[in-house]
């Protein structure tokens, strides 16, 4: 069975993930400690940062995906 959290992450998979504090360009640290505790896969945390740079417009950077993911990055 399913907790909230899980069934909260699998409703919301855009952009409305995030909350609308987070969706400014300047805010990248505290997106990198938002999607580092998401109870998500990794896959899953590169797609949305992936959606947060395209929609704060943002350039997306090999290095951010790493910020986020670590060693984890190589393999999504």
């Amino acid at each position: 069975m399913l907790d909230t959290k899980q069934t909260i992450s699998r409703i919301k998979m855009g952009i409305e993930v995030f909350p609308p504090a987070l969706l400014f360009k300047d805010k990248w640290d505290e997106v990198v400690i938002f999607l580092q505790e998401l109870p998500i896969p990794p896959r899953r945390k590169k797609e949305l940062i992936v959606e947060w740079t395209q929609y704060v417009g943002v350039t997306l950077t090999r290095d951010m995906v790493k910020e986020v993911l670590g060693l984890e990055a190589d393999e999504v």
